[in-house]
């Protein structure tokens, strides 16, 4: 299973209905109470977000600063381990708020691109559709409407033996009804009585 398709499955409502609106869904939540604040998210310049995904936040803190441009962090005592900036976590994620602010998310991508620790920017379910990794790993197949129109699902992520599920779309409504009643042993004549009667489609 791959967490990338396992995400996208998750919030495959999200990205779907991204898609369909042509917008994305709102979202809410308390940064500031982030029990590691190296785990969490941040807001650009531009209004847009990182995330910050440092496990181990003692091992990466000093390299992060210096990234950051704000060197003397790493010797704050209020930030000096992972304890510190747990008693100290809303001052803390005040701190990286406001140095997140100061670029946009392409100057944060390439400051951060020597950083070993991991962070990646907050797409947003409608990014997903255009995501480089999504498409060519095909968890985004597209399929077409009976009318022919195209529009992507989220691929399931199980895979048996590396192969993934073939998706398909739904039946529409009534599209099966006219060959299970055949099935069944009605006659023509029967199911168009039954559809002039309004008890089948």
């Amino acid at each position: 299973m791959s967490l990338l398709n396992t995400a996208m499955w998750v919030l495959a409502p999200d990205i779907v209905a991204s898609r369909l609106i042509g917008a994305n869904l709102p979202t809410a939540g308390d940064q500031t109470q982030a029990p590691n604040p190296l785990v969490n998210t941040y807001p650009t310049k531009d209004r847009r977000w990182l995330s910050l995904i440092l496990l181990q936040p003692d091992r990466y803190w000093a390299d992060l600063c210096q990234h950051l441009d704000r060197a003397e962090l790493a010797d704050d005592p209020r930030f000096a381990d992972a304890a510190a900036r747990f008693e100290h976590r809303v001052e803390c994620v005040a701190a990286l708020d406001e140095i997140f602010a100061t670029r946009t998310l392409a100057e944060w991508r390439q400051r951060l691109g020597t950083f070993e620790g991991v962070w990646a920017p907050l797409q947003t379910p409608l990014e997903v559709h255009d995501d480089h990794q999504a498409l060519a790993n095909g968890y985004l197949p597209e399929l077409r409407s009976d009318t022919d129109q195209p529009f992507r699902l989220v691929a399931s992520p199980v895979q048996f033996d590396e192969t993934p599920p073939e998706l398909q779309r739904a039946p529409e409504h009534g599209q099966h009804t006219e060959e299970v009643l055949l099935e069944l042993g009605l006659g023509w004549d029967q199911i168009i009585a039954h559809k002039e009667a309004g008890a089948v489609l």
